[in-house]
């Protein structure tokens, strides 16, 4: 299936087009141009709002935009109308003609019908039709969607386009072909006058509310009637008075649920090399299900993300592009493993996996935007493990890391069988090997870590090394609880994560919960054994609170990563997530929230539900509404979601 994604210059002119005329027809071309699969619609030349008729003054406008792209060396892509009256998306038979015409010189034309009504709500407003023989027919399925094949390269394009015409009033210096009949100085073909760099770039917000992170372990502060400012990159600039990942295995989410009762290296050759092999030989299929990753990554208000990935190069930059247009920060890792795998998935040797690795550094770098402030996709070393791995190879990658300052992610001490087949194998514990390749650095992260003792813990502190705990995974395959309260005691860098499949559950807030019931577990038996004991304990407890759980999932996260964000600062990525609290009263939990009036009629949003215990005369969102909803608050309460300072959709 042909992709196509809209450019910000392209999306804004066909909306000023409409705005400045929003009771007449309006028509217009797309210009564009195609590479491998891929329609790249980059700019549009509004023709019409007068002739809109298939006349001598339409034709002469589609010959001098014709030339105009040619001399871009671009191609005519498409067409696009806006109707007369908003709740009409029918293309009209003479945008079936003009399309037409154009597909005999571009086979994968598309035509655009503006909806007024979505166009007004700042949502994706383009309505695709394709052709189906001699008739045009609305694209089935919901475009510009994460799983669709329509994109905008920028998800924030809706609501800044209907800002700029609110707002700024852009519209009204637009011109089309008409206008310039009548004005030969509008330059109709560019419309500069309009349209201005900071147009596209313009990351800004302000937003005023009640304020909520956890910046230090343990930590909660909730800043009541607050003004967040951030710059055109999505970087705070002003806060004053007035949630990511560290661990997801991306192709395990076509198997997410199944095999659990397995042992890790059982389940690994039951489930995970079949699938992962499966979406390298698929390209098609690896496209359908990372679009759909992203979609429920996004329903579960995860904005950042370290991935698994597969060994083959273009599966993980498919990866790396699902992410980037869905708007995620997404480092990905591409998998690297010379032995002990299927012979069917496997590298060859320990220099054709090196070679692959290097090579997917620079590929998957220029997957980045052109702007600095929006480089949301990173390159990641991924050893497997220890097992899949000869060591001519580990040394290669920590050479490479070195070299070209890349992270590195792999998975240590993770379940009995594997920890015991690695002594066996080489005679040695997983982190020796690792350590003695070079790969214990301050740009690694080790996922679950569950079987290191406290020497080991603090090992990794002193090298730098940063741990992605994973509870539910932990429960299914490690046979024991990751010492978390021992390693955060170590000075280690700790930051939550899900592990699909090794957990079934994409949901963050999930594992909050379960982070704090295993602690919990743990503290109780160690208060049992003392007591059977007849001693007394000093120790420190190892259980976890929610607050904590909090900083792991979001600012805990971000330093695992090697990140600023994860907290409202000056000077740092505007990444947050907005959830409602109260019914029709929005408010965003780690971001903004809307001072509310609320009464004690336990009218709540989703499972949460407020009566005479909270005090309804302080009018604010105090620390027990705010645990409340870290108990029981779901995937309804969250209303949206930005990443460096640019808004994604949040499908609910």
């Amino acid at each position: 299936m042909v992709q196509y994604s809209v450019s910000p210059e392209a999306y804004f002119k066909v909306v000023f087009h409409a705005a400045k005329y929003p009771h007449l027809p309006v028509n217009g071309v797309l210009l564009g141009k195609e590479e491998a699969g891929q329609v790249s619609i980059v700019d549009a030349i509004p023709l019409l709002h007068h002739w809109t008729s298939l006349s001598p003054m339409m034709e002469i406008g589609l010959d001098l935009a014709g030339r105009h792209a040619e001399s871009a060396s671009l191609q005519l892509v498409g067409y696009y109308q806006a109707c007369e009256r908003i709740d009409d998306v029918a293309l009209a038979p003479v945008g079936e003609r003009v399309a037409g015409k154009l597909k005999e010189g571009f086979k994968n034309t598309v035509a655009f019908v503006v909806d007024g009504d979505k166009l007004g709500s700042g949502e994706a407003a383009l309505v695709p039709y394709l052709p189906e023989g001699p008739t045009w027919r609305p694209q089935s399925g919901a475009a510009f969607a994460p799983s669709s094949n329509f994109k905008f390269t920028s998800n924030e394009l809706p609501q800044r386009a209907l800002a700029l015409v609110r707002e700024e009033w852009r519209h009204e210096a637009f011109g089309d072909f008409d206008d310039h009949l009548e004005d030969v100085t509008i330059d109709w073909l560019r419309n500069s006058a309009s349209f201005l760099p900071q147009t596209v770039m313009d990351r800004s917000i302000r937003i005023r509310g009640t304020f909520i992170h956890a910046p230090q372990l343990g930590n909660l502060e909730i800043f009541d009637d607050h003004l967040l400012a951030t710059d055109d990159k999505g970087v705070i600039t002003i806060f004053e008075p007035a949630a990511s990942q560290p661990e997801l295995d991306s192709c395990a989410f076509l198997y997410q649920g199944n095999g659990l009762h397995l042992p890790l290296m059982e389940w690994l050759n039951t489930y995970a090399f079949k699938a992962e092999e499966r979406l390298d030989s698929d390209s098609a299929l690896a496209r359908r299900v990372y679009s759909k990753l992203a979609t429920r990554l996004i329903e579960h208000g995860t904005g950042t993300v370290l991935f698994f990935g597969t060994i083959k190069a273009e599966t993980n930059l498919i990866l790396a592009e699902v992410m980037k247009s869905a708007g995620i920060r997404a480092f990905v890792g591409k998998l690297s493993m010379d032995q002990l795998s299927k012979p069917s998935y496997i590298e060859t040797s320990a220099q054709d996996s090196l070679e692959a690795a290097n090579a997917f550094i620079d590929r998957c770098r220029a997957v980045n935007s052109v702007h600095a402030h929006e480089h949301l996709i990173e390159p990641v070393l991924t050893p497997r493990f220890v097992p899949t791995c000869s060591d001519e190879l580990l040394v290669g990658l920590g050479e490479l890391s070195e070299k070209e300052g890349v992270k590195i992610q792999s998975h240590l001490a993770e379940a009995l069988d594997q920890v015991e087949f690695v002594r066996q194998q080489r005679g040695a514990e997983d982190i020796d090997v690792f350590d003695r390749s070079k790969l214990l650095t301050p740009r690694t992260i080790q996922a679950h870590c569950t079987f290191l003792d406290a020497p080991s813990l603090s090992r990794l502190h002193d090298c730098g090394t940063a741990i992605a705990h994973c509870p539910l995974s932990n429960a299914y395959f490690s046979a024991a609880p990751f010492p978390l309260r021992e390693a955060l005691t170590a000075g280690v860098r700790v930051g939550l994560g899900t592990d699909i499949a090794g957990g079934y559950s994409l949901d963050i807030m999930s594992a909050m919960r379960q982070a704090v019931a295993v602690s919990r577990m743990r503290e109780g038996a160690r208060q049992v054994k003392i007591k059977a004991s007849a001693g007394e304990g000093s120790q420190e407890s190892l259980a976890i609170n929610w607050i904590e759980s909090l900083y792991l999932a979001t600012k805990g996260g971000a330093e695992a990563l090697g990140l600023s964000t994860g907290a409202f600062v000056v000077g740092t990525p505007f990444d947050a997530q907005q959830s409602e609290l109260f019914v029709a009263t929005p408010w965003n939990l780690l971001t903004v929230v809307q001072v509310t009036l609320f009464d004690s009629t336990g009218n709540g949003a989703g499972a949460l539900d407020f009566f005479d215990i909270e005090d309804a005369s302080k009018q604010a969102i105090t620390i027990e509404m705010v645990e409340k909803w870290w108990c029981i608050g779901e995937r309804s309460n969250r209303v949206g979601m930005w990443v460096q300072g640019a808004q994604i959709v949040v499908q609910n």
